[in-house]
C-alpha cells in the first residue's frame, strides 16, 4: 500500500473511531513509535507525514485500541495489499 492510502485510511479509522489522540499516542510510544503527539495529529489529519516504521506502528496502535473496543473497521499496514473492488450496475430486473 503506498503511503498517502495508508495515511487517509488511518485517519479515517480515527476519525470513523473518535479516538483520542493523547491516548493513542501514548499506545503508540510504548509500541516504540518515535513521533511526537503533534505529528501523529497531523498524520491523522493529513496535513503531515510519517516513516513506514511509525506509520506501522500508528497502525499498530490504532488497531490494538479497535481491538480492545471490539471494532471491526481497522487501519491498514503498509504491507496491506489495497484491493480494488470492480463494481457494476447491476439489472434489478436480473435474478442473478
Amino acid at each position: 500500500m503506498d503511503e498517502a492510502d495508508q495515511q487517509a485510511l488511518t485517519g479515517a479509522v480515527i476519525r470513523l473511531h473518535n479516538l483520542d489522540i493523547g491516548g493513542l499516542w501514548l499506545d503508540y510510544v510504548a509500541l516504540g513509535g518515535d513521533a511526537s503527539e503533534e505529528d501523529i495529529r497531523n498524520y491523522s489529519l493529513e496535513s503531515g507525514a510519517l516513516p513506514q516504521k511509525e506509520r506501522d506502528a500508528l497502525s499498530q496502535a490504532v488497531n490494538e485500541r479497535c481491538a480492545e473496543a471490539d471494532l471491526v473497521v481497522r487501519a491498514p499496514y503498509s504491507s496491506s495489499p489495497l484491493t480494488v473492488v470492480s463494481v457494476e450496475p447491476k439489472d434489478p430486473y436480473s435474478s442473478k
